[in-house]
């Protein structure tokens, strides 16, 4: 799997293309350590993603769940219809909001260190 990244509008933008697998894990939890260093919302844009399989899913909730620890956001955008069902059928989405494209993702309120809240 290839993976490329870039900030956009105050979001890291990770580009999965290819096969996310077991063999991909390595090279996805690089890319998202290094997204999370920016401390912006991280979206992974599924759009070329050919194939998930269980691992993949398994590393989508831990990274959900690291990242929401961290209060950074996580959201895929995307899925073709594959992907998409299979994210469907293990409920990923009642977990990590999916969206269609980038743009449709909102943008996130910043609240200023030290304004009550």
């Amino acid at each position: 799997m290839n993976i490329a990244q870039e900030n956009v509008q105050g979001k890291a933008i990770v580009h999965l293309d290819g096969r996310f697998d077991f063999g991909a894990r390595k090279d996805f939890k690089d890319a998202v350590e290094q997204a999370t260093q920016e401390g912006t919302p991280i979206v992974l844009n599924l759009e070329k993603v050919t194939f998930v399989d269980s691992s993949a899913l398994g590393l989508l909730v831990i990274c959900h769940q690291n990242l929401k620890n961290k209060n950074i956001p996580f959201y895929l955008v995307n899925p073709q219809t594959y992907v998409k069902q299979v994210l469907d059928l293990a409920n990923i989405g009642k977990m990590i909001s999916v969206y269609p494209t980038i743009e449709d993702v909102p943008r996130v309120q910043e609240v200023p260190t030290g304004v009550p809240i």
